[in-house]
């Protein structure tokens, strides 16, 4: 599990005018803004759609259908929160506690920092890509078919589809063929697999990516 800071950030209503919150938003860099009325997080207002009003002195409260119903918790793994964060194009979100109150924000750049210096990119080892159907699919079947065949998860990257959630795993292993046929076993579909020294540009690609892509949404 990566430390993954939750920032105190206020909350905006739906009294502040479309104008202020795009400027909050260049003030910052962020995509998105936190929405929070009277106590009820109500999701998070994209930067995009602001600055399409025409009115730019009118108030939130005319433009609640834009909200979009999309949170992190303070529960939710390394992986769901970067998944929950690219797949919504975001690199800000709102993050409430087990009782659904809003607590504060959390940064793709900050989980971008930690997956920089961790075992995923560091670490020698051998890259799965295994696919199952999303109903079917769990954290706890996966991680257990890996070490009862006396693997290592250095990292692990989720695709969540609508029927199939993809998954990209970096293992250490002395016979990752014995990994691959277990996962056969639990219904798994092996995508791809490559040893490390093949795949290590890609992954440090991949994050350079999502780096540019932050740098965009702050300029």
């Amino acid at each position: 599990m990566l430390n993954i800071p939750i920032y105190k950030f206020e909350p905006v209503t739906y009294n502040e005018t479309i104008v202020t919150l795009i400027e909050t938003c260049n003030h910052y860099g962020f995509s998105h803004l936190p929405v929070v009325e009277k106590g009820i997080y109500r999701g998070m207002i994209r930067y995009d759609d602001l600055i399409e009003i025409e009115n730019k002195e009118d108030l939130l409260k005319n433009y609640t259908h834009l909200l979009e119903k999309i949170y992190l918790t303070d529960r939710m793994n390394w992986t769901e929160n970067l998944n929950h964060l690219t797949r919504n194009e975001a690199n800000v979100m709102g993050v409430l506690d087990l009782s659904g109150t809003y607590i504060g924000i959390r940064l793709l750049d900050d989980i971008l920092n930690l997956i920089s210096d961790k075992a995923f990119i560091n670490e020698q080892g051998y890259v799965l890509v295994v696919r199952k159907l999303t109903a079917d699919f769990s954290f706890s079947e996966l991680t257990q078919i890996i070490e009862s065949d006396g693997g290592k998860i250095l990292g692990i990257l989720v695709n969540e589809q609508s029927q199939n959630t993809e998954v990209e795993i970096k293992v250490q292993t002395d016979d990752i063929n014995e990994i691959i046929q277990s996962f056969r076993r639990y219904d798994y579909q092996i995508v791809s697999q490559m040893e490390e020294d093949l795949h290590l540009q890609e992954l440090k690609e991949h994050s350079d990516f999502l780096r540019r892509y932050l740098e965009m949404g702050e300029n």
